[in-house]
């Protein structure tokens, strides 16, 4: 748990919110790619007999294999996309990548069982990482960082690392993009225009009530609100001033910002309130009756048109982001306002696996994909003339249906060491100054949960979660029956005291502060 650390963190975001992010990227050594706007530009190209020296001491290193889990796809051609990693890596570290793409089909699952299972593997996307830093999933960095990844460290904000950091130790290294999160829609702009859609005067869920109703009469193809078996109404919170502070969505733990107490969020009458709305647009036909068990993608489901908006946490190139994934123009909504919290630096973030045989070639890579704009790009856009093609300098243009598009430049590394999509704003840096200047900062950021006394409620809590969470916001049946017999079953394993653990690491932490 974060003490009096989280008032050097509040400072050090103060200070980084108030800094371009022209600087994020620190060092770089292949500055020959880097976009437009970015460090690299001014950053001369190391001597040829740098470049000797540097793969000489490459040579002297066994050739390793590498595992990268990541969110997405998985991509019909990622294999050449490792194949051209794998030749770039033999001079930097001279280790191959093998690229395991977990599709949204309940991925923290999947990763739960290789953890709990022992299953040998490198680097993975850090869902469930308070809980998973606490049980020791992940290897402790700082030591792998000050030895192996000397760039990155002196380029991140301290507020990332610190954000990371589980009872003293760095458990994970987080991208660096921006500090906070906001939650809104991405939608197709055609079907904007061509109702005349104010997508700008939405300002509460409630707001987009008659736009459902149109595309419900008019549009017949189309499901006027698309839900998945992973995605639904609750990434819109109806707690604006709160803050979820246990590291996963599936503990129903909240803190209250007015009273600073922790509370229950399934047992209040807003969020009634909120599932008999879902309740009455499942009736009228707004969402589609499978909503609960559907499989499909919201980015292929809008590509498809069987959707026509897509949603969640929205970031500063979101547009961008959105018209890459649905592979047609896209237009932003934010709904919630920009939050920094401890959990909005936690969410983008690589660990290494306590199982890894090569924790230090982990740590090599890790720095390259915050310092290297060649890895980085290869990663994120794959290979040149056959999954994009440049249309300017540091500006790119994907080829549709290339089999390779799902790695998105938010999950690993440094964004701004990404290339400029074709239809991405040129201001990129100015972006994310603004998305930063406007972001309202937690009153209780550097505080990080230790779950270690209540591990064993906190996975039987997270299995009742997960056993209603889908039903209530599907809308398929009603809300408060299912309310009263969740929350009895969260009782009964042990949420009180969760919540009491919680609370009482909270009150030492704004006592210390």
């Amino acid at each position: 748990m974060a003490g009096k650390k989280g008032t050097g963190l509040l400072l050090s975001l103060v200070l980084l919110i108030g800094l371009s992010l022209s600087g994020c990227g620190g060092n770089n050594s292949n500055n020959e790619a880097a976009p437009a706007g970015t460090q690299a530009d001014s950053t001369a190209a190391p001597a040829a007999s740098d470049k000797a020296a540097a793969t000489e001491k490459t040579n002297e290193l066994e050739q390793v294999e590498l595992s990268l889990y990541l969110p997405g796809g998985p991509d019909k051609d990622v294999a050449s996309v490792e194949q051209a990693i794998n030749e770039y890596l033999k001079d930097k570290i001279n280790a191959t990548i093998k690229i395991n793409q977990l599709s949204w089909d309940k991925p923290a699952d999947k990763v739960n069982l290789m953890i709990q299972s022992g299953e040998v593997f490198d680097m993975v996307y850090t869902w469930n990482f308070m809980t998973n830093a606490a049980k020791g999933a992940y290897l402790p960095l700082e030591e792998l960082l000050d030895t192996y990844a000397k760039e990155t460290k002196a380029q991140i904000n301290p507020a990332y690392l610190q954000a990371a950091t589980v009872n003293g130790h760095l458990y994970a290294i987080p991208t660096e993009k921006e500090l906070g999160q906001s939650v809104g829609f991405a939608f197709d702009k055609a079907i904007v225009d061509k109702y005349g859609f104010d997508v700008n005067s939405i300002k509460k869920l409630e707001d987009i009530e008659p736009m459902l109703k149109t595309i419900k009469e008019k549009e017949p193809a189309i499901t006027p609100l698309f839900m998945n078996h992973t995605d639904s109404l609750n990434w819109f919170t109806v707690y604006p001033d709160s803050e979820d502070l246990d590291g996963s969505n599936e503990i129903p733990t909240l803190l209250d910002y007015k009273t600073m107490k922790v509370f229950n969020e399934y047992d209040t009458p807003e969020i009634l309130a909120r599932l008999q709305l879902i309740r009455e647009w499942y009736k009228a036909g707004y969402i589609n009756k499978n909503g609960a068990t559907d499989k499909t993608e919201l980015k292929d489901a809008v590509k498809s048109g069987k959707a026509w908006f897509t949603y969640g946490n929205m970031n500063p190139t979101s547009t961008n982001d959105w018209t890459r994934l649905a592979e047609k123009p896209m237009v932003i909504k934010t709904l919630l306002p920009v939050q920094v919290s401890t959990k909005s630096l936690q969410g983008s973030m690589l660990a290494i696996s306590r199982t890894s045989k090569n924790p230090e070639r982990a740590m090599m890579f890790m720095n390259l994909i915050h310092t290297d704009p060649v890895l980085y790009n290869l990663l994120t856009f794959g290979i040149e003339g056959k999954h994009y093609k440049k249309v300017g300098d540091n500006t790119v243009e994907f080829i549709p249906d290339s089999g390779y598009n799902s790695v998105s430049s938010w999950m690993i590394g440094n964004v701004l060491l990404n290339y400029l999509n074709k239809d991405e704003d040129p201001k990129r840096v100015q972006l994310y100054t603004d998305w930063n200047k406007n972001s309202k900062v937690s009153p209780v950021i550097g505080f990080v949960f230790d779950s270690t006394k209540v591990q064993s409620q906190i996975g039987a809590l997270i299995n009742i979660t997960k056993q209603y969470k889908n039903t209530l916001y599907s809308g398929e049946k009603d809300p408060e029956p299912i309310l009263k017999e969740m929350n009895s079953k969260l009782k009964a394993a042990g949420l009180d005291a969760v919540i009491s653990e919680i609370q009482s690491q909270m009150d030492a932490f704004l006592a210390a502060k």
